[in-house]
Order: C-alpha cells, then sequence, then structure tokens
C-alpha cells in the first residue's frame, strides 16, 4: 500500500484503496494489534467495562478472533472513561479519554492498515507519533536550518485546544482525499471520533480523543492541509525544471528568488515552527497561517503564545529545548545550537525528589527495589530524551548533587552507603564504565544504586533518513544499520496457520492453548531464528512446535515468550517420552543432549 501511494503520487494521480475493512479484520492483523497493545503501559488500564488484556489473552483463540470480527461489522464503540492529568507546570489538568480493550483493538488494527497509506503522503519533515521518527529529528533539523539556510527569525507556534477543535466532517473528507476510499472504514472512524464519555449521554461532535490509539495519526491527517499549504509556497514549491526548492542550491536561492515569504516549517504533532529570513515576513506569515487555520480547519491561533523570536538575540523554545543563534569566530558568522530547557527539567526533578520522600515508608525489601527501579527509569528519560542536546551534562549540573543527597537521605534508614555505580548490579549493565558514587542499599547481598543525573552526556543525533521507514525493504535496512535490532524474520500468518495443523488432535479447545499462546508463538520462533532450541534443525510449518519449558507455571504466566521455546517434532517427542536411551538420541550432538536434558528436567524432575 506504501508503495502502490509513492506510485500514484510521482504520476500526480490520488491513490484510491477499498477494502480495507477486510484487511483490518484479518487474523494476523489482529493478532498483531493485540501485541501491540499488550506491550503498551496503559494495558492493564481498564477501561468502562472494567476489562484489561489479560481478559483478552486468557480467553480461547478462535473466540477472540471472533469477536473482533463482529466488532467490525457492526461496530460501535462503548462510552470511553474519562481521567483529568496535570499538566506539567500547570493547574489545570488535561482530560485523557481511556477506551475499553476492545475498542483499543479495534483502533489498532484500523491504524495499522491504514498508517501506510498515509505515511506516503506526509511532509518529510513532520515528526511527531510517526514510526522511525522522534524528537531528537524536529531538533536536529531546526539546528540545521540554523546552521545551512541562517534564518534567525522564528515563529513559534501555538493551536488553541487543538485535540478538542478537530472537526469531523473535514478530517473525514481529508482521509477520502489521501485515498482512504472504503467507506465503511470511513464510518468505523467516525463512530471512533464520536464516542461518548462514561456519565454523559451526549456524543463528541468535535475533537479527537486524547488517550485513543488512533489519536495521534488521526491528528497529523488533520494537519496535513496546512503542511501542503505552507511548504508548496516556498519549501516544496515546484521550479520550472521540475525540481523543488528543497533539493536546489539553498544559497543560490536566497540570494535570487523572488518570492517574498521564504520559509522552512517543521512541525511536531500540534507543535510548529517557521523560520523565515526577516521580522516583517514573520509577522506575514503568522497572518496567513492564523487565517488559513480560520477559514480551512476551522482552528484558532493563539496571539499570545505564538511569538515571533529573534534566535540571535533570544533562545527559541521547541518540544522541551531551548534553540538559539550564537555567534562563531570572528567573521561574523553564527551557528545554531540546542540546549535543554532547565525550567522544564527542574519540574521533572521536582516531581522525582517527591518520589523519592516516599521510598521511606517502603514496607519491604521488594517494595523498596520496585519503587527504586521506577525511580531511576524516571531518571534514565530525562537522561535518553535530552541527550542529543550538547550541553546535556552542563544543564543538568546544576540538580546533580542536590538530586543524589536526597537520594541518600530517602534510603539512609535501609544502611545506605556510597558505592560506585558500576559496582551497583542494577547500574553496571548501563554504566559499566561509571565509577561516580551513588546513594546504595543492599539487598540480597548485592548493591542497589539510584542513578544519578549527571550521567547525562551528549550522543550526536544525525538528519533524518527520509527512505528510513518500515514499509520498504531499504528503509528496514537502514533501520538496521541504525539501531541494530532486527525486523521479524517471519510472517505471522505462517505460523499461525501451522499452529492450527499442529493442534488439531483434540487440544485446540484446551485451555493452556489461549490466545496469548498462539501470538507469543510467532514471537518466540523469530527470537530463536527459526530453528530448534535443542538439534539446531531449519524448522518449517509442518514440523514446528512450541515447547512450554516449565509447564507447572500458573496460566498468566505459562504463555510468556521467556517459556516458549521453538523445537522440531522429534525433540518435542524426546522432551515428553518418559525414558530415552542411546538409540534416540544417538543422531543429536553432544551439546543437543545437555540441551535435551535440561528442557526434559522441566516436565519429569
Amino acid at each position: 500500500m506504501y508503495a502502490i501511494t509513492k506510485e500514484c503520487l510521482e504520476k500526480g494521480d490520488i491513490p484510491r484503496f477499498k477494502g480495507l475493512t477486510e484487511i483490518a479484520s484479518s487474523d494476523v492483523v489482529i493478532v498483531s494489534a493485540i501485541h501491540k497493545i499488550k506491550a503498551n503501559r496503559g494495558s492493564k488500564t481498564a477501561g468502562t467495562d472494567g476489562q484489561t488484556i489479560n481478559d483478552i489473552l486468557t480467553q480461547n483463540y478462535n473466540a477472540v478472533i471472533n469477536f473482533v470480527k463482529r466488532s467490525f461489522k457492526k461496530y460501535k464503540p462503548k462510552p470511553i472513561r474519562r481521567v483529568f492529568i496535570p499538566k506539567p507546570g500547570k493547574k489545570e489538568k488535561r482530560p485523557l479519554g481511556i477506551p475499553t480493550i476492545a475498542d483499543r483493538i479495534i483502533q489498532e488494527c484500523v491504524r495499522m492498515t491504514i498508517e501506510p497509506i498515509l505515511e506516503a503522503q506526509f511532509f518529510q519533515h513532520s515528526y511527531g507519533f510517526r514510526p522511525y521518527r522522534d524528537t531528537k529529528h524536529a531538533i536536529e533539523r531546526c539546528v540545521f536550518i540554523c546552521n545551512r539556510i541562517g534564518y534567525n527569525w522564528v515563529i513559534e507556534g501555538d493551536i488553541k485546544g487543538f485535540f478538542d477543535n478537530v472537526d469531523h466532517t473535514i478530517l473525514i473528507k481529508q482521509l477520502w482525499h489521501m485515498g482512504i476510499r472504503d467507506r465503511r472504514m470511513l464510518m468505523i472512524i467516525k463512530a471512533m471520533l464520536k464516542a461518548g464519555v462514561m456519565k454523559e449521554t451526549k456524543v463528541n461532535e468535535m475533537g479527537t480523543p486524547q488517550g485513543g490509539i488512533i489519536s495521534p495519526l488521526l491528528a497529523n491527517v488533520y494537519l496535513h492541509k496546512l503542511d501542503q499549504w505552507i511548504t508548496r509556497e516556498w519549501e516544496e514549491k515546484r521550479m520550472r525544471n521540475g525540481t523543488t526548492i528543497r533539493t536546489a542550491k539553498f544559497n543560490s536561492l536566497r540570494n535570487y528568488s523572488t518570492i517574498t515569504r521564504p520559509e522552512f516549517y517543521v512541525r511536531y504533532a500540534d507543535d510548529w515552527v517557521l523560520f523565515t529570513d526577516s521580522r516583517e515576513n514573520a509577522e506575514k506569515w503568522k497572518y496567513r497561517i492564523k487565517k488559513y487555520l480560520k477559514e480551512n480547519l476551522k482552528l484558532e491561533l493563539s496571539d499570545d503564545k505564538t511569538l515571533i523570536t529573534n534566535i540571535k538575540k533570544k533562545p527559541m523554545k521547541f518540544l522541551g529545548f531551548k534553540i538559539k543563534m550564537l555567534p562563531h569566530g570572528k567573521d561574523g558568522k553564527y551557528i545554531g545550537y540546542a540546549s535543554a530547557d532547565t525550567d522544564k527539567i527542574k519540574k521533572k526533578v521536582e516531581q522525582i525528589k517527591k518520589d523519592l520522600r516516599k521510598l521511606k515508608y517502603s514496607s519491604d525489601q521488594e517494595w523498596l527495589a520496585t519503587d527504586i527501579n521506577l525511580i531511576n527509569s524516571k531518571i534514565r528519560g530525562i537522561i535518553n530524551y535530552y541527550s542529543s542536546a550538547p550541553g546535556i551534562n552542563k544543564d543538568v549540573r546544576k540538580f546533580r548533587e542536590n538530586l543524589k543527597y536526597t537520594s541518600y537521605k530517602s534510603i539512609k534508614k535501609y544502611g545506605a552507603q556510597w558505592i560506585p555505580a558500576n559496582q551497583c548490579y542494577n547500574l553496571a549493565p548501563l554504566y559499566p564504565d561509571r565509577t561516580e558514587q551513588v546513594p546504595a542499599v543492599k539487598l540480597n547481598g548485592k548493591w542497589l544504586g539510584i542513578m544519578s543525573i549527571g550521567f547525562a552526556t551528549w550522543i550526536k543525533a544525525s538528519q533524518k533518513n527520509q527512505e528510513e521507514t518500515p514499509y520498504t525493504a531499504e528503509g528496514r535496512r537502514i533501520r538496521l544499520q541504525n539501531t541494530g535490532k532486527k525486523p521479524l524474520t517471519v510472517r505471522t500468518q505462517w505460523l499461525l496457520d501451522s499452529g492450527y495443523l499442529n493442534l488439531i488432535q483434540g487440544v485446540k479447545s484446551s485451555q493452556l492453548y489461549n490466545f496469548e499462546f498462539f501470538m507469543n508463538r510467532c514471537y518466540a520462533f523469530n527470537r530463536d531464528k527459526g530453528k530448534c532450541k535443542i538439534c539446531g534443525d531449519i524448522l518449517q510449518p509442518f514440523n514446528t512446535r512450541t515447547h512450554h519449558i516449565n509447564n507447572k507455571l500458573p496460566l498468566n504466566e505459562i504463555n510468556k515468550i521467556s517459556n516458549l521455546a521453538s523445537v522440531c517434532d522429534k525433540c518435542h517427542t524426546l522432551i515428553h517420552k518418559k525414558e530415552i536411551d542411546q538409540t534416540d538420541t544417538r543422531h543429536l550432538k553432544a551439546s543437543a543432549i545437555k540441551k535435551l536434558e535440561k528442557f526434559r528436567k522441566y516436565i519429569h524432575g
């Protein structure tokens, strides 16, 4: 679908996709959708029906698949559960909608189906909530514009209440124009948008539910028209020779172009910035964008929060970073420089301090260890988020000692000591060369340390490679080269089909072989690289068995990936055979026999 869309665009045509509902409701998409939801931290949060992801995973495979397929035929979402979460540094709270697990599955199936079509059309410098893109790419693009183009007048855009003011009719029309021509799919999306709130009788006539899985994708669809309108004026403007401004030499364009409002535009969800060459042009762009949003998207630009900044004199703020152009050398040149917004970090550090003080009330060692790990994850989150800022170590230095001392006081009653970070069993794998002392407490004979925010170091971020995408072979190759993460080596459908063949003999209805088993056997197979865990033979659909390593675990643990092993028919038979002799294992190497004995111990003791 991604390739077809790209091909249509190159021909100047619009893609037209029908039959999308059948794709979204196929077995393989449903399984993949549930696996993604399971990996989400909110999967154990119940909606209005009280169900969590575990209620789905423990059901029979056929029951789950048929339930989702029925839901697609006459889709009517249940009301969402609304909670209010505090906005960082503000008194007001942000509404967050929590759909039921069933509705989250439908939303994920729809998202997975339409995303390739939409991804092929989105503006290349839109970075929010898109695969293989994140904040550091947006910040690096801004720094690149400062260095390569030299524009220092910036509009810091703010759309007033964006998620609450999305017009459903405009959004559905935009999906239609972007190639989603399956009317049933559009009706399902419309129903998702209009899902009411528990204890409120009216449906939503405006906005997208914040917290909904599909909302970020739909937000990008809604603002796609804005992206197109702004960039066709300059950055994506077609030249007489057929090229675009972004592919030409910037210097010659700046010097000789007759276009009066040059711009370079970067967007991350509903946050955006626009770079131009003068205050006059910045004022013009602000007025034109405000007018366009109101007339075409029924959105309002916030005058108070939409700032025009000369970043040679004052830093702009974008996505928790500050970006400023600093003088470089003696020839009057300026360079772009990104740093962390320390006001944002301060608010996060204050929240971590509150969490640290609660450690004094831990009732047992397990609780204490869990809370320390959660605090460490928050500190590491700050370190990772701001790692692309060159001055991050300097930015966090002012918080380092105070946070370390608060950490020490919070666990002092448990016998805390100052221990080198690389001697703490929880920090050593992450920071093997760090000898800086951190407060640590001894649990089960090992030191458990609290991470220092001073571990933050700058990691040079590269420009986003626009060819890197999950929807092409070349894009996945670039991803592997950049991250070392290999994609799945086998299609889910391959093992789902073989799963039925392997379980036909009366065990298909067994409670043990629930939905979670069928889902996780695919991921266990890929982890095992398609080879038998005992003899190492290449596995085929007809001889693949997924073995429960420890068959005495409770139902909610027995089908986890860590307890599943891919083995061939012969080895699976040997694992379960009560007694074996040399004639049974003569085809196996000594190392394979040792593995077999290890597996048999779990079954036969």
